[in-house]
């Protein structure tokens, strides 16, 4: 973890599911929110917090003992001294708060993902950041969990051959009809966008996307499924799916090379390795081998604030940082644009 210096104080604005909620959730690993992975670290307080929901801002200090409590997340950048903001409110919200807490001279920024409503919102963001020298994370956590950070390892030393392939699914139930003007989008957006980071974390910078969408209530409401094709720069191909009106949630993401692969999910880990058939003459195949051991046992949302206090104070860039966040929403957005145009090929950066 980062040296043990003070303790940052941060506020958290939202108060809702992400940001404290989940905590209370029994099967869940914990710390599974915001204001867990904060309370957890050792280098974090929480001195303050803000939602629109009185309610909820009673349960909040209820749990967490925050000692100041705002309706107005201005009114907190404004009267409280704060080194960090943790912004768990909705998507449409995100840039407005980053950049009010950017001009109220915070120190570092974690916030939630998608990291905006669109691409013009999230240039703005990464802009005022940079200007003013605040770090800022991404929530896309899977990004600090060691089996994830184990296999980059592997593929980046050339232990797992050469990536070919990435194959990605974040599935779950029909969507209600909602403005993609409000939401930004549907599954692909809200779920996907792990995913997408999760193809640019294990094959780097994507050259082109082809995208077909299902939208049963129109092109103005987000969608029930998106169905994407990616080229990666270095050559490789993947595919995506996000929705499918399934009725269970599902999330994983397969990864084959030339000689290996690897399924990841929330709670699947597997490794398979080429060896010689013992059932076809002259054949290969894959066998499946233990998982590596990663030494590791650092809880993802709590490695999120670790990362993003190092960059605080040392200006190491984050394992997630405000470009990552805005290139997994661009991918998403050239995905959309692709379905919108009848699934013709989108080359990016936009």
């Amino acid at each position: 973890m980062a040296s043990k210096k003070k303790k940052h104080r941060a506020a958290l604005i939202g108060c809702g599911r992400i940001g404290s909620l989940l905590e209370d959730d029994p099967l869940r690993g914990k710390p599974a929110s915001h204001a867990g992975a904060l309370t957890a670290h050792p280098k974090t307080r929480i001195v303050a917090a803000c939602d629109i929901n009185p309610e909820a801002l009673k349960a909040f200090s209820k749990r967490w003992r925050a000692p100041s409590l705002y309706e107005d997340y201005r009114l907190l950048l404004d009267k409280e001294d704060i080194d960090i903001v943790s912004v768990a409110a909705w998507t449409e919200h995100h840039c407005q708060i980053v950049l009010e807490a950017v001009k109220a001279g915070v120190k570092g920024i974690y916030c939630e993902k998608p990291i905006a409503l669109n691409m013009n919102q999230a240039r703005k963001m990464v802009k005022a950041c940079d200007k003013y020298r605040v770090a800022m994370v991404i929530g896309h956590e899977r990004r600090w969990d060691a089996r994830y950070v184990t296999i980059r390892n592997m593929l980046e030393s050339g232990d797992l051959g050469e990536l070919k392939s990435i194959t990605g699914y974040a599935l779950g139930s029909a969507v209600p009809r909602l403005s993609r003007r409000k939401f930004g989008g549907g599954p692909m957006f809200h779920d996907g966008t792990h995913l997408v980071d999760l193809f640019r974390f294990f094959g780097g910078d994507i050259k082109s996307v082809t995208g077909f969408a299902d939208r049963p209530f129109g092109e103005k409401f987000i969608e029930n499924t998106v169905f994407g094709m990616v080229r990666f720069r270095q050559g490789a191909s993947g595919q995506i799916i996000g929705g499918g009106e399934r009725g269970y949630f599902h999330f994983e993401i397969d990864i084959q090379t030339d000689k290996a692969r690897v399924i990841l999910g929330n709670h699947t880990s597997r490794l398979f390795v080429t060896e010689t058939s013992s059932r076809y003459t002259g054949f290969k195949e894959l066998k499946e081998i233990p998982f590596p051991e990663n030494g590791e046992d650092q809880n993802a949302f709590v490695g999120g604030i670790d990362d993003l206090i190092k960059e605080m104070e040392t200006g190491q860039t984050s394992k997630s940082s405000g470009r990552d966040g805005y290139k997994a929403l661009e991918i998403i957005t050239a995905l959309y644009k692709s379905a919108g145009n009848g699934g013709l090929p989108v080359n990016l950066p936009l």
